[in-house]
This record gives structure tokens, sequence and C-alpha cells, in this order.
């Protein structure tokens, strides 16, 4: 008979601080934590650090100091110095509840996390469409990055959804490889930077459906075509491949009916990322819809960490 499993018992973390999400705005609060003699735990949901940074192809040139081939490489170079601080993240951590008045959490797998403070740095998600088939047709013809993934559409009819930055850079980068590009947007105009509206109204293989809704994504095994709806009308348009680019939401959910949010759901907090909840923090995409930036994430981190050393030790510091 096969020998049985040992049972791995919960268990309980007493802490100084634990950080929720290890994209650049947590890792850079376990580090700065670690660095002021916090007791501190990094969780990450996911199977590997990163966050958005692993959502970024392309060359990044505006993070001071450090020149990076893609948001991998830079995740990279961040984790040598999480390494260093010895705050390497849990993963696979999905914190179910936080009861910040009892200051405790509990993850999936029953693991409790006493803590005198928490930090939110539970980034962004992309927004999706909720249409019929979105779901099921996830890599079998919707796409996941453009720029990853333009060398599958080569010859082939393209829908991208949506009218800011992304979705109009997506259309540049695509009409490289695609024999036909659909710019579809609910609105009469786009959001998107001028220089990326002008270049993609300048290929031939564009052409935009404005104020034009998508109503399903259609297709047995494969995408076959969009449903999409113009003043009333319904039409069916062929197309072998779509990209869903409409923005993001912020992952808020634990703090949702607990601490004040704006309407979209981005959390409201001070200068030092502090919520409406006294022992709560939150950092990074989740609380910044004006400068999702990798920079002010990194600085939140830093700035988190440091106001909570300063509330903990606040009897012994002067007011410098």
């Amino acid at each position: 008979s096969l020998p049985k499993m040992a049972k791995v018992e919960p268990k309980n973390y007493v802490l100084d601080v634990l950080v929720i999400g290890s994209g650049p705005a947590g890792m850079s609060a376990g580090i700065w934590c670690s660095d002021l003699g916090l007791s501190v735990v990094v969780l990450e949901k996911e199977t590997q650090s990163g966050g958005q940074l692993l959502s970024i192809f392309n060359p990044i040139n505006n993070y001071p100091g450090v020149v990076s081939a893609n948001g991998r490489e830079l995740r990279d170079r961040f984790l040598v110095n999480v390494d260093i601080a010895g705050t390497l993240p849990i993963l696979g951590a999905t914190i179910l509840d936080l009861d910040a008045a009892n200051r405790t959490a509990f993850d999936q797998a029953g693991n409790q996390y006493s803590a005198n403070h928490f930090i939110l740095a539970t980034g962004v998600r992309r927004r999706k469409l909720g249409v019929d088939g979105e779901d099921r047709l996830v890599d079998k013809g919707i796409l996941r990055s453009g720029s990853l993934e333009k060398e599958s559409v080569a010859g082939k009819t393209v829908a991208i959804i949506g009218g800011g930055d992304a979705a109009l850079e997506n259309a540049v980068i695509l009409a490289e490889f695609a024999e036909k590009i659909y710019v579809v947007h609910r609105r009469d105009s786009f959001s998107a930077r001028e220089s990326f509206t002008v270049r993609a109204d300048a290929d031939p293989k564009v052409e935009f459906l404005l104020e034009t809704a998508v109503t399903a994504i259609s297709g047995d095994d494969r995408v076959t075509s969009i449903v999409i709806q113009n003043r009333g009308e319904s039409t069916v348009v062929d197309v072998d491949a779509v990209l869903v680019r409409i923005g993001v939401e912020p992952n808020s959910d634990l703090l949702q009916d607990k601490a004040d949010l704006d309407k979209r759901g981005y959390v409201l907090v001070d200068n030092n990322g502090q919520t409406s909840l006294p022992n709560v923090y939150a950092v990074g995409d989740v609380a910044n819809p004006i400068s999702p930036t990798i920079a002010t994430a990194v600085g939140g981190g830093s700035a988190a960490a440091k106001s909570i050393y300063r509330q903990i030790h606040i009897s012994t510091l002067d007011d410098r």
C-alpha cells in the first residue's frame, strides 16, 4: 500500500507587517520593512513574483538607473535585492479574508497571519468584456499579448477591442503580420495618445469600427467571428483572433465594504499609502489610477514601510 502523505498543519505567523502581493510595490515594501528591522512576510497568489512586470515585453528605459530588455528582466533584478533582504515571497498563497480590526488574515491553506500592519500590493487585472466565448476561447484565438503572439497572426484577421494606448499600439504591432486589423471601440473617439492613433489610421490594414460594441466571441475549437452591435444593429464579422484591451480594474476585493474605495474600486490612501483603516496600507497600482508606473509602485512600497516604522517606534523618534 502507498505511504500516507504527511498532513501539513496550518501555521500561525506573528509579524510586524504582512505584505500581500509581490509586484514592484510589494517587493519594495518587503525590502524596506526588512531594512528597517520589521518582521515581515510577503505573500504572492501566483506561482511567481512580478505582477504587471510579467506582462511587459518591450524594453523598459524609463526606470531610473536600470535599462531592461523587458519586464521579466527587471523583475529578476528586483528579486536579487529581495533575496538579499531575506523577503522572498511565499508563492501560491491567496488571502481569503482580512480582519483589520483583529489584525489577522487567513489564506486558502488555513494559515493565519497575525500582523500589526498590512500592506496590500495586489495590483490590477485586465478588464474583461463579460461576453459569451471570452473565457472559453482563451489561447484558442483570444490572445494574451499582442507583442508576444504577433507572429501567430501572420496572414490572419484580428479584432482588437478597446480605444486606449494599448489597443492602438497593438494595432500597429499586429498589422506588421496580420492581413487585416479591426479596432472596435464603443465610443466615437479614441482615448489613446495621438501618436498611436495617427500611426494606426495611416496603416491600410487597419480599420476603425467606432461606436461599436462586441456582444459575443464565436467559435467551437477556435475563434471564427465576433458579433458586433452598432446603432442597434447586430453584425457578424469573421475574424481569426481577438485581443481585448479595455483597461484594467484594481484587485481591491479584500477591502470591499471595509475601507474607502473610489467609484472604480481603487483604494483611497494618503501620501504614505494608509487607507481609511488605521493598520492597513495599499500601495502600487491598486491605489493609483492616475500614475500606475513602476517608479511610483516602488516608491509607494518604501513610503508605507517607513510610515509603519514610525508608527511602531513613535515614542523613540523625534519630529524629524
